[in-house]
């Protein structure tokens, strides 16, 4: 086996994403990334060691064993520059405050009891990789992953004559179903779909409260407001076995559309759409399509052609 070495420095990506009281993925719109991220602070709590050292009665030792410390969880601190009010609702279940537009915006949020209790997200961080150049054949980052954090909560806020920072503080926890997760977040390197984005390569397991890795696909563009975790592509029969796909504002391009029967559409930059598809045979078919240089989930959708 061999390894790859590297140094991480700065974080130009995060992002969250909603859970429910079981640690599953909530569907809809429950993901925020961002870039407006100060500090990410990590801490390990265990319970201590337990040694069992006794004496027998001539003052050798007659029992000289240990218990390893064990994991509790990871206490987490993530410091923003910027109030994202829909990405703080995400992590700590504060209630969103509402304008009266016609289409109502989230303009705030409240502190309010119990809140904490509602709690679940996911983490996700990217970091460059030091002394990294495009020119050399592709830009890498240092990805990390808590699958599940808890207990949520805004920490003290210190207005003054200078820049407001917000600090939500919480715990991951065990028992995470996050498996290989919703999103694409690497580059298959090798095999017929090498160069292609993918999930995780394992899955998450009951026992893992960190996940990092070195990856060559780039964090999510920085969105304010959340956007969709899983995408509903909406696509329809035109007749004579023909298709036809509208391209969902979420969706970051360039991308690739599968359109279910082997056949793969690159999508470039600047493509307004619709993309129009022939099948060779009737069926109902399965049609996903995801970004091909950016992390983000894949969006599916189904259609019956004759």
């Amino acid at each position: 086996m061999t390894s790859t070495c590297y140094s991480l420095l700065r974080v130009p990506a995060v992002r969250v994403t909603r859970l429910d009281a079981c640690g599953n993925v909530v569907p809809g719109n429950n993901s925020v990334a961002s870039n407006g991220i100060i500090t990410i602070e990590q801490t390990v709590e265990q319970e201590d060691r337990q040694d069992f050292f006794t004496l027998n009665a001539d003052g050798q030792p007659c029992v000289r064993d240990t218990s390893p410390p064990i994991l509790k969880w990871i206490n987490v601190t993530i410091t923003f520059c910027n109030v994202d009010p829909e990405l703080y609702n995400i992590m700590t279940a504060e209630p969103l405050v509402l304008d009266d537009a016609d289409t109502p915006r989230a303009v705030g949020f409240r502190t309010r009891e119990g809140s904490v209790n509602n709690s679940n997200f996911a983490f996700e961080s990217w970091q460059r990789v030091s002394g990294d150049d495009a020119c050399d054949g592709g830009v890498n980052y240092g990805y990390f992953l808590l699958p599940w954090v808890k207990e949520g909560v805004v920490g003290d806020v210190t207005q003054e004559n200078a820049l407001a920072n917000f600090t939500v503080t919480g715990r991951t926890s065990f028992g995470s179903p996050w498996g290989v997760g919703p999103y694409n977040i690497r580059l298959i390197e090798s095999g017929a779909n090498a160069g292609q984005p993918a999930p995780l390569l394992t899955p998450i397991t009951s026992k893992d409260h960190r996940h990092m890795q070195l990856t060559t696909l780039a964090p999510p563009e920085p969105t304010c407001g959340a956007t969709s975790v899983s995408g509903e592509l909406e696509v329809t029969s035109t007749g004579s076995l023909g298709a036809s796909l509208t391209l969902p504002a979420g969706l970051a391009l360039p991308a690739m559309v599968n359109w279910g029967d082997s056949e793969v559409s690159a999508v470039p930059v600047g493509t307004v759409g619709p993309l129009v598809h022939t099948y060779d045979s009737a069926g109902t078919y399965t049609v996903t399509a995801f970004s091909t240089t950016v992390s983000g989930p894949i969006w599916t959708g189904e259609v019956t052609v004759a």
